[in-house]
């Protein structure tokens, strides 16, 4: 009998010990929070386009139109200072003349007065200053320039810089630049900056990669017989867009990417730019808002798919 009690005694103590044993599966560590991605945008950067900010009396933009196209070089000299053209262009018996100029008024800022724009072309870069009226007088608060030379036909003033519709306030405008950098073989890269006026400062938006074109070439034998698949161009769109739902807060980077084979990129449309949209095929979109801190449209969720309608 006693010795029945002691092994029942043993057979209680050893039960919980073997359930705690057996029962589902062990303890497991917390999960890990996942790694937040970082909000990056999907492009940025104003590639050859150059951006100064100033605070410079100058005379009236028609003056100063006058003025870089008249015959005396010192009054040529001082007007190509006003609109901040390279020194090269102000050396004594080499002041530059414009081939061309382009003046365009627009409301840039929230006042309603009108701002001034002028570009001018030189043989090797084109300028553009932006002057705002200050009572009456006027005074140039930012230069944008392009280094590139005259004999490129693909770049005028008009399309360096054009103003458009403000993202921010439909009833203002922005200056949108364009500047593009080839290496002669087919390929290239295109830059674009918006500029708005805020607080009666000259400020970069936005900037972002806006069209481009990589190729690769096949190797020149000249008795290749089948063709090689990785030859062709990768070509590249992106631009900003409001969002209809909230079209003064919310917009949308669309990047639209597509490829030519070797044959359409060296047939004789290849080098038109509606034949490289034509091959856009997939899309991707990242949301951004307008930062009234950095003053600067900042993405505020990562690249990706856009959405079917």
């Amino acid at each position: 009998m006693r010795n029945s009690i002691i092994l029942f005694a043993v057979a209680l103590v050893a039960a919980p010990l073997c359930a705690q044993r057996h029962s589902g599966s062990p303890p497991t560590a917390p999960p890990r929070p996942a790694a937040v991605q970082p909000v990056v945008a999907a492009s940025s950067g104003m590639g050859a386009i150059q951006f100064a900010t100033v605070n410079y009396g100058v005379p009236a933009p028609q003056s100063l139109t006058r003025q870089l196209r008249t015959d005396d070089e010192r009054t040529r000299a001082s007007a190509l200072s006003a609109i901040g053209a390279p020194s090269q262009y102000m050396q004594h018996g080499h002041t530059g003349l414009p081939h061309s100029i382009q003046l365009e008024f627009a409301a840039l800022g929230p006042e309603d007065e009108l701002d001034a724009i002028l570009t001018a072309e030189f043989d090797h870069h084109i300028v553009t200053a932006i002057l705002i009226p200050d009572g009456d007088n006027w005074r140039r608060i930012a230069t944008i320039l392009v280094a590139d030379p005259f004999a490129d036909v693909s770049t005028t003033p008009s399309t360096f810089a054009h103003t458009s519709r403000s993202l921010l306030e439909h009833d203002r405008y922005r200056v949108v630049f364009h500047a593009e950098t080839t290496d002669g073989h087919g390929n290239y890269t295109q830059n674009e900056a918006h500029l708005r006026l805020i607080n009666r400062q000259a400020v970069i938006t936005t900037s972002f990669v806006s069209a481009s074109r990589d190729c690769t070439v096949p190797p020149p034998t000249g008795k290749q017989t089948t063709p090689n698949p990785t030859a062709g161009c990768n070509v590249l769109r992106r631009w900003l867009q409001t969002d209809p739902a909230e079209p003064y807060k919310q917009f949308t980077l669309v990047t639209a990417t597509g490829r030519l084979s070797y044959k359409e990129a060296t047939s004789p449309l290849g080098n038109a730019e509606d034949f490289d949209a034509s091959h856009l095929r997939n899309f991707a979109c990242q949301p951004f808002s307008f930062s009234d801190v950095t003053l600067h449209f900042e993405p505020i969720a990562n690249s990706a798919p856009c959405p079917a309608k």
